[in-house]
């Protein structure tokens, strides 16, 4: 089964579902620029951003085309963005896109261009196709990558991989939104530092990501920045003890009366300053998940157990500035600790990994 794209083509989108309006936009230009291939109307690969005969988008609601033309006809259900899975199924003269959400229904759209052969592999790139003579389909469907267990939907997340990697997500928000969106990531973390010294800058990405349904989440490794390393001159008693000695290098002291009290300040500063988000990550520090304290009083506790009493302190202060917020901890598998987690907390079973973009 071939598609040409060189017929008239018609994008009927569905009302009131405003994450998927750039991504119709997209699929209307793509498969413009697949037109000029498919119809034998270019001799060389064309530019990116050149086109054919765009199809139409036309709103459900709208007078349909008095002209008999193909269609690829969107639709989402009114789940919210938490099912964000898709099926598409295409034929000749009729293509048919399901999203379980419109963050759904933009992950399908993305999935049926990416059939076409079109991509962008960083983000202000776009990567298209040499040559075609005739596009095969077969249909594709993907579920909701979450578990009914698990309250916080299981998104594709971006991590950005350190300071440098968020300064580009930032100083060039709009371009790395529309990549997100396009490679179908559901959301995007954000340090938590940044809500305070970026807050303009995030508050924008939060505005361009919320085109394509994208949820921003805050923290990451994060959990030791509730104590800042600089208290160590002055308090070296909240950090955590290796071989009788104080060090700065990782987590802290989750016994120091000290340590659970600037852990509690710190957090009510960052969590007032993000109150618009619902999902915070609190995980310990990347390659060092187990050094935690060896004090004497320390010692009688698992490192997984002083883990969770640092992500409980941050817990019951983020309960009371902002309640239907939620904390993912992570600790690696083994024994899980005897002390309970508070109701809004979640323990992730795996993290995204850290991504580097090259724009």
């Amino acid at each position: 089964m071939a598609i040409d794209f060189s017929k008239d083509w018609s994008i009927i989108v569905p009302p009131d579902v405003p994450q998927a309006e750039k991504a119709a936009g997209d699929l209307s230009r793509c498969m413009g620029i697949l037109a000029a291939l498919n119809g034998g109307l270019r001799t060389v690969r064309p530019k990116v951003g050149d086109s054919q005969k765009p199809p139409n988008i036309v709103r459900a609601s709208d007078p349909m085309p008095s002209k008999k033309v193909s269609v690829i006809v969107l639709n989402c259900g009114n789940s919210d963005s938490r099912r964000n899975g898709f099926a598409w199924r295409a034929k000749p003269e009729r293509v048919e896109i399901f999203g379980e959400s419109g963050r759904g229904l933009c992950n399908g759209i993305y999935s049926f261009i990416a059939a076409m052969g079109i991509s962008w592999p960083e983000p202000g790139q776009e990567k298209i196709p040499e040559a075609i003579t005739g596009l095969a389909y077969d249909n594709a469907s993907e579920p909701s990558r979450s578990e009914e267990k698990d309250p916080l939907a299981p998104c594709r997340r971006f991590v950005p991989d350190g300071k440098r990697e968020l300064g580009k997500m930032l100083e060039n928000c709009e371009t790395f939104a529309a990549w997100a969106g396009r490679n179908r990531y559901d959301a995007l973390v954000i340090p938590l530092a940044a809500f305070v010294s970026e807050k303009p800058k995030v508050k924008q990405l939060e505005k361009f990501a919320g085109e394509y349904g994208i949820a921003l989440e805050a923290g990451g490794h994060e959990l030791s920045s509730l104590v800042p390393r600089t208290a160590f001159f002055l308090h070296r008693d909240y950090f955590r003890m290796e071989d009788g000695k104080r060090k700065k290098d990782h987590h802290f002291c989750p016994t120091s009366p000290g340590a659970i009290r600037l852990i509690g300040e710190e957090a009510e500063k960052l969590f007032r300053a993000a109150d618009y988000i619902k999902v915070f990550h609190l995980w310990p520090d990347k390659g060092a998940e187990t050094a935690w304290c060896a004090c004497p009083t320390c010692r009688a506790f698992t490192t997984q157990e002083q883990d969770r009493m640092g992500v409980n302190a941050a817990a019951d202060i983020l309960a009371a500035i902002n309640p239907d917020a939620l904390i993912t901890f992570y600790e690696k598998t083994g024994d899980d600790g005897k002390i309970p987690m508070r109701k809004n907390t979640f323990k992730m079973e795996k993290l995204p990994e850290s991504r580097i973009i090259n724009a």
